[in-house]
């Protein structure tokens, strides 16, 4: 099977209440290649499914049914008895009491519909070792919804199977669906469906090779790690059904199953919005020792989704940022660039204040002062910024200054003076030259770029479909020592 698990984190983590809003559902369980069908249940107005705390006496009778389990109560239920769903064709009475021999579950989940509630509990035993704890909710024909693909989940729908799954106290909802099916609901979340068809499949192939690293060919799941992708872009965007777009459809039919490998092991296909000119090396960011990604210059990324930006902070703003981090050294005197990667991204920034210093990493540097990218340059108030330079006939160098325009291909004017900062394209990178003057008392940094800059760049891969690049030489061009294959289930 190509189906993945996918945690529905963005609006589902950690909720009391889950509702699907589906009038007919089915619930069924799935081991690590198969989901078997269980039995069909009807509510008016829905299921709401929420935590149930209350302590009970477990009866040692089995069922094969709902229907049999409630046949098993009988008409007078002055024991408070509720049947209770514990694996495939598996259903026990459980007793609700306060006595001593009671037991309180913690994974109990209460699903209600209509004026009918049955329990969920995890399951025991062998089935725990073949099918996921929880079972799956599949969507069935009715008149709403004829095709009977779609579950309703609070904003949002989406086709495949829900598991809601218990941790502590909440629930959590996780999404099981084919791979191909989920990137039509990933695409064009996370990238724009104006681009070119052709960056459109590079991402598609990226997205494809990302989901199924991280989650491997699996719809089960375990107690302890119900998903390892997520929704968010702490994995990748993902919408459902809402977040689907023809263009984001003909991305994935164009390229249905081709994924990148380095010899047989998928890649960890990383990309991101924007480089500023330059991707970096895996090795200069997270430490990944690998030549797939090596550096690339970006010189097509003219057209930027995220264009230059300039964050400026008062310097007992900048205090405040340091300290809410962990990092208090008293009033701020200097920030500075110490180490800077070959691509210009500030590896190591040092702050120096009145009582400390500290010398943040580069991740460490974006997440205290909220940079969007590790390519930026510091200006502190009062100072002057490293001006570029123009060199004359008699090779003397000549600083640019006021009254100075930068002419375009076009030959559009630009004062340079009217700009925040000025973009030098080079041979193998773009620089940044901040113009800006900086408030005494503050520090301003002046950036390129958007993301993490490893892999692939999304306005890059744009650049280079608008120029004649297929998604094929995309992906070449910015991961080293792969190839594009159709993936093959184990």
């Amino acid at each position: 099977m190509t189906d993945i698990r996918v945690g529905l984190v963005a609006q589902y983590k950690d909720k009391d209440v889950l509702t699907v809003y589906n009038k007919r559902i089915m619930l069924g369980y799935a081991s690590e290649k198969e989901f078997k069908a269980g039995e069909v249940f009807y509510g008016e107005n829905g299921f709401s499914f929420e935590p149930d705390d209350s302590t009970y006496i477990v009866k040692t009778s089995v069922f094969p049914s709902y229907d049999e389990a409630r046949k098993g109560i009988g008409q007078n239920n002055k024991a408070e008895l509720i049947p209770v769903l514990k694996g495939p064709k598996t259903w026990q009475l459980y007793e609700r009491s306060d006595g001593s021999s009671a037991v309180s579950r913690e994974h109990l989940i209460r699903v209600t519909f209509g004026k009918s509630t049955f329990l969920i509990d995890s399951c025991e035993g062998s089935d725990s070792k073949t099918y996921s704890p929880y079972p799956q909710i599949k969507a069935v024909n009715s008149k709403n919804d004829p095709s009977g693909k779609i579950i309703s989940l609070g904003t949002r729908s989406y086709r495949g199977r829900i598991e809601i799954v218990r941790s502590g106290g909440k629930l959590t909802a996780v999404n099981i669906i084919s791979i191909e099916a989920y990137l039509c609901g990933v695409v064009t979340c996370e990238m724009s469906k104006s681009y070119d068809p052709e960056a459109l499949k590079a991402q598609a192939v990226c997205a494809r090779s990302y989901a199924l690293y991280k989650s491997g060919f699996t719809c089960r799941g375990t107690l302890s790690n119900p998903y390892n992708l997520s929704d968010t872009t702490a994995s990748q965007v993902y919408r459902g059904v809402t977040g689907e777009s023809k263009e984001a459809i003909a991305a994935v039919k164009a390229t249905v199953g081709e994924v990148i490998y380095r010899g047989d092991d998928l890649v960890e296909t990383f990309y991101f919005s924007t480089s500023g000119g330059s991707t970096e090396s895996g090795i200069d960011v997270w430490g990944i020792k690998s030549a797939i990604y090596n550096s690339k210059p970006d010189l097509y990324e003219l057209s930027p989704e995220k264009k230059p930006w300039v964050i400026t902070y008062t310097l007992e703003k900048a205090r405040e940022l340091l300290k809410s981090n962990g990092f208090d050294v008293g009033t701020v005197k200097s920030v500075k660039e110490m180490i800077v990667t070959g691509t210009g991204r500030v590896s190591s920034l040092k702050v120096t204040g009145s009582t400390s210093s500290k010398t943040l990493g580069l991740q460490e540097a974006q997440i205290v002062f909220d940079l969007p990218s590790a390519k930026y340059k510091v200006v502190l108030g009062g100072t002057s910024p490293v001006m570029p330079y123009a060199v004359s006939d008699d090779l003397k160098e000549r600083l640019f200054g006021s009254g100075l325009y930068a002419i375009s291909g076009n030959g559009t004017l630009s004062k340079l003076d009217t700009l925040e900062q000025l973009i030098v394209v080079s041979d193998d990178n773009m620089m940044n030259f901040p113009l800006m003057d900086v408030p005494a008392g503050s520090v301003a940094f002046f950036g390129m770029g958007y993301g993490h800059g490893i892999g692939m760049s999304q306005s890059g891969a744009q650049g280079l479909a608008v120029s004649g690049f297929d998604y094929k030489e995309i992906i070449n061009y910015y991961f080293d020592d792969i190839r594009i294959d159709k993936y093959h289930v184990a």
